[in-house]
């Protein structure tokens, strides 16, 4: 049996840091390391590839995630807040998504007159043309 067997992945700090500070980085590392659920085939097969990305080893879905879990409570609530369905399944139910320029070619009006930002030395150019 190995010396780090109650400390787990936090062994390899040693007495170093404080007891806190090892428990944390200990339930990281262990949550890290772990399967996690595919949001697309809902089995156990996640696993991380590198920061904030994973992959499941069961049907190939490459995901954006946390970085130290594959589904985040913010990525939940974003998920909730498009009705439950992918980023791309929404585009293409509702229909083709207009750009920025498309949007400003369909308003027509005339383009907003760029304000001239004046220096002390053309105020005083213009001040001496004025004046006769």
């Amino acid at each position: 049996m190995t010396r780090t067997a109650k400390v787990g992945p936090a062994g390899s700090l040693g007495p170093r840091y404080g007891t806190v500070a090892r428990k944390r980085y200990a339930e990281i590392v262990s949550n890290l390391r772990k399967r996690s659920e595919c949001p697309r085939c809902h089995i156990m097969a996640v696993r991380r590839e590198s920061v904030g990305v994973w992959f499941c080893s069961k049907c190939g879905y490459k995901f954006a995630g946390g970085a130290y879990i594959a589904q985040t409570e913010l990525g939940e609530v974003a998920r909730r807040a498009t009705g439950g369905v992918a980023l791309g399944t929404v585009a293409k139910t509702s229909g083709p998504v207009e750009t920025r320029k498309e949007t400003a070619e369909k308003k027509e009006t005339e383009p907003r007159k760029r304000r001239v930002r004046r220096t002390k030395t053309q105020e005083a150019s213009e001040e001496s043309k004025s004046s006769p």
